[in-house]
């Protein structure tokens, strides 16, 4: 079959390899319909995840068809779609237990610890499946885990998300922020969207944002212009260092920052005393775990979501894909059909 390993050395290698073998009791065998690019893949590219084992089948957002599956595995037959988590939960610890898996400290992160989705065949197991209702199409299925399930997480679970509150999402034309501002607007909030894409601005606004921010430096205090000098009830924010320090400018008294990102990993300076002073909180967001995927999907199915993908590149153009997203050229998500 055809993949895009990742070698040690950074280069992405387009090659036939090996079909997935060994299919175990609790495992299925998945012909990868489509599969996301997010800027994840970009930073294991970049080495900025120095235990990635190599080479390795870049890619995490899956979706596809079950063609093979383990003596086991009762809940998916041969032929379903289904979408798959980035990660697989062990199943037995204290967090998979409780529903928390995107907290299993011994959860395999496909594309970094085992073979990912930039291929025509993907081996996973049946404790990171959801299956994906019949009105949800392909794009919708494929960025169900990494971006519209991540959303319902950060929103729901993490940011405590309630019915006219304000929220500001950052980064609000790239694949997470333009679903950010759909997810939010669903959720019953005012929605600011910050973008420093300027031909972005009537898109998004097409998407559900109230208010449309368009800024070079600073948007904080366009927000406080917006909302009367008092700030967002909760940020969203996608990009992380580039913006943080204005997202917590940006949120009021007793306001939050829920991080879901960060497009430049490098240590930043926070003034304690905004936080302190004002009682802010700043709180990071992993993942989603299976209960979020099947919210977003149920979201996706009733039209509450619709999938934005700027591109759909075959496999043998997966670079390309990446040079978008680096270019931040791109508005909504970028997929991979092999």
């Amino acid at each position: 079959m055809k993949a895009v390993r990742l070698e040690k050395d950074g280069r992405l290698n387009y090659s036939d390899v090996d079909m997935p073998e060994n299919i175990e009791a609790d495992e299925v065998l998945l012909k990868v319909d489509m599969t996301g690019i997010c800027y994840r893949d970009i930073l294991t590219v970049d080495g900025f995840f120095p235990n990635t084992k190599f080479p390795v089948t870049l890619g995490h957002e899956i979706t596809g068809k079950v063609v093979k599956k383990g003596n086991s595995v009762s809940e998916f037959e041969v032929g379903e779609r289904v979408a798959s988590l980035i990660y697989e939960p062990c199943g037995k610890c204290e967090e998979c237990l409780a529903g928390r898996e995107n907290l299993c400290r011994r959860r395999k992160t496909f594309g970094e610890d085992i073979d990912g989705s930039y291929a025509e065949y993907v081996k996973v197991n049946q404790r990171a499946l959801v299956k994906v209702p019949q009105q949800v199409n392909s794009e919708g299925a494929a960025i169900a885990a990494c971006v519209t399930g991540m959303l319902v997480h950060a929103f729901k679970k993490r940011g405590n998300l309630q019915s006219d509150e304000t929220v500001l999402v950052t980064g609000a034309g790239g694949g997470v922020g333009v679903h950010a501002v759909q997810i939010a607007k669903a959720l019953g909030a005012n929605v600011i969207a910050a973008t420093s894409s300027s031909w972005k601005a009537d898109a998004i606004k097409k998407y559900g944002a109230d208010h449309v921010i368009v800024y070079n430096d600073k948007f904080s205090d366009q927000v406080k212009q917006i909302t009367d000098g008092k700030g967002v009830d909760l940020v969203l924010d996608s990009v992380g260092t580039p913006t943080l320090q204005d997202s917590i400018r940006s949120s009021r008294w007793g306001g939050r920052v829920v991080l879901v990102g960060n497009v430049k990993p490098e240590p930043i300076d926070i003034m304690l005393g905004i936080l302190i002073l004002r009682e802010n909180t700043i709180m990071g967001s992993l993942s989603s775990t299976r209960e979020d995927v099947k919210v977003a999907l149920d979201m996706t199915a009733k039209g509450l979501i619709k999938p934005v993908i700027h591109q759909v590149f075959s496999l043998a153009d997966a670079e390309k894909g990446h040079d978008v997203m680096r270019n931040k050229s791109s508005l909504g998500r970028i997929l991979l059909r092999p």
